[in-house]
């Protein structure tokens, strides 16, 4: 209609109040598009998760099952065999437990994501049920319209960047969840026949745990690691001179890869670059070590190629 109001030959004042009219419209229609299609991404996004969760839950119960226990509606957990000894009576009772103190998370987390899903939803369609049309007025007397004396609202402030702090506590809870989903999910996933339409449902588990793992990998080489690093037996040890961006992208397991000055005093010549590695529970900032041009871990004194139990293969990063 609004195309249609601007090739109609319609001049004097009805034309121009159709014209403004559907204009008018139109920017409210499109504001309104842009709000569902936000919303719909969002709901997307909120079905992944909850899926996800929904799966985990699931998981847990066939877990506790294949043990041999039941879980009821209710989520409480019961030994459906007779313990032979006082022994493995106790030992099947603590199981109880572990399993209803699993399940029972598990869910919470899920009853936790269904909530925080529904209230973006809501948020992101607010106003879309009570959406209205200003009415084009009838008359054409003049009007005297009062100042409007209230602050215009500027856009909400960016959200803060995640520091490195909050990308190694997400890290280390979501390396949990990919161990547990490839030590203790995969297996019964893999028992299950190809059509099974859980083997698709944990295909896409495992790309969302891998997404959710790649933005934690992404933030922490923005914040450059430390220039120097306190060794074995206190001493001092370069780092990752100021200034030097890493050669290698992030990919899990492999950290990142910066070179350094060679024939530095003190270091072996061989030594041609350093290896920042990501936060562990053993190392929650992280640990570097030194390589030489095969990518293998050497003595940054001697040059020589190390096992990864020598204290100088894991060389913590400070706070």
């Amino acid at each position: 209609m609004r195309n249609q109001s601007h090739t109609i030959v319609w001049d004097g004042a009805g034309g121009e109040a159709l014209r403004a009219r559907t204009g008018g419209d139109l920017v409210i229609v499109t504001a309104k598009a842009d709000q569902l299609r936000q919303a719909a991404v969002i709901e997307r996004e909120g079905a992944g998760t909850i899926g996800a969760a929904q799966r985990r839950v699931i998981y847990a119960v066939q877990e506790a099952n294949d043990a041999g226990f039941n879980v009821g509606e209710d989520l409480s957990v019961a030994d459906t065999r007779t313990s032979r000894s006082t022994a493995e009576q106790a030992s099947r009772q603590a199981q109880v437990q572990a399993f209803a103190a699993d399940i029972r998370q598990r869910a919470t987390q899920l009853v936790g994501v269904e909530h925080e899903a529904g209230a973006k939803i809501t948020a992101a369609t607010a106003g879309i049920a009570t959406t209205s049309f200003p009415e084009t007025p009838h008359d054409h007397e003049p009007h005297i319209q009062a100042v409007d004396h209230t602050w215009k609202q500027g856009p909400p402030p960016p959200e803060q960047p995640m520091s490195r702090e909050q990308a190694a506590a997400g890290l280390k809870d979501v390396n949990k969840r990919i161990w547990e989903h490839n030590h203790i999910y995969k297996p019964f996933i893999e028992s299950l026949p190809p059509s099974d339409p859980r083997r698709s449902d944990f295909h896409v588990e495992t790309q969302l745990l891998n997404a959710e793992k790649q933005q934690y990998l992404d933030v922490l080489p923005q914040q450059h690691p430390p220039t120097n690093v306190i060794g074995p037996g206190g001493v001092n040890l370069p780092g990752v001179p100021p200034g030097v961006i890493s050669d290698t992208p992030a990919k899990s397991g492999q950290g990142w890869i910066y070179s350094i000055t060679p024939n530095q005093p003190g270091i072996d010549p061989r030594v041609v670059s350093i290896r920042v590695m990501e936060p562990t529970a053993q190392y929650p900032h992280g640990y570097l070590n030194y390589l030489n041009i095969m990518s293998q871990e050497v003595d940054l004194f001697t040059g020589r190629t190390m096992l990864s139990s020598d204290p100088f293969a894991h060389i913590p990063v400070p706070n």
